[in-house]
């Protein structure tokens, strides 16, 4: 099972962003008021808060009693005494935070969302993406230039998160194709027997998501359902 919720910032009013700083530890709820802007605030409250709550409904626990901590040297975030098979990830742009949990055995997980109509410029693409990638882009309308770039840019995210290292990987060390959603080149970033896969949606709010999973081969198809809003948690 893999599980996405996401939590569109215009739906947050103030009984909604009451209701997740509540749930908050007391280390998070000082960090959220180290932030200069409210803006950033808002986005680390709700990503944070909709982490707990959506964790806390899948296994059945409190949302304020959880724990976290670091899972890798990088810091990609874990939770403290999680069941077997459990992995998260959180995503946050602007106007958007993302919350994704999968409970499927060795699988690690990777979220990533942007504003579909972000616009990368076509010297960042030339820098950070794979030949592959750039080539693929040369064959688009729009070239490199364009929004296909969102499209690449959401899943490359994604799948550096599923692995955990953070930006240590150089991004045009692995190459996605992301009209067939497929990793054709990962230059030893997978160890041997590996596999990724990954998913790609426009969502209503006007933002491009993209998930990546990293596990044994041959695992069994994992269905992505995608969620929105704060619904039916807690």
């Amino acid at each position: 099972m893999l599980v996405l919720r996401t939590l569109p910032l215009a739906l947050l009013d103030g009984a909604a962003y009451d209701r997740l700083w509540s749930v908050l530890d007391a280390g998070e709820q000082a960090r959220a008021q180290r932030f200069v802007f409210e803006r950033n605030r808002r986005e680390y409250v709700a990503a944070h808060g909709l982490a707990r709550l959506l964790l806390a409904r899948l296994l059945g626990r409190a949302p304020a009693a959880l724990s976290f901590t670091t899972v890798t040297p990088q810091g990609k975030p874990g939770l403290v005494d999680a069941p077997a098979g459990l992995d998260f990830n959180l995503s946050h742009t602007d106007g958007l935070v993302a919350c994704g949990v999968t409970l499927a055995p060795g699988v690690r997980l990777g979220v990533d969302v942007e504003a579909s109509d972000r616009r990368i410029g076509a010297d960042l693409a030339t820098a950070m993406f794979a030949a592959e990638e750039l080539a693929w882009l040369d064959g688009r309308p729009a070239g490199r230039g364009g929004p296909d770039l969102v499209a690449i840019w959401t899943l490359k995210e994604a799948y550096i998160k599923a692995l955990g290292i953070g930006l240590s990987l150089p991004t045009d060390s692995f190459a996605i194709r992301p009209d067939t959603l497929e990793l054709c080149r990962h230059d030893g970033s997978l160890s041997p027997g590996q596999d990724c896969r990954l998913w790609a949606r426009d969502l209503p709010s006007g933002h491009t998501l993209a998930v990546a999973t990293i596990g044994p081969e041959g695992q069994p198809p994992i269905d992505l359902v995608v969620e929105e809003g704060l619904a039916g948690l807690g």
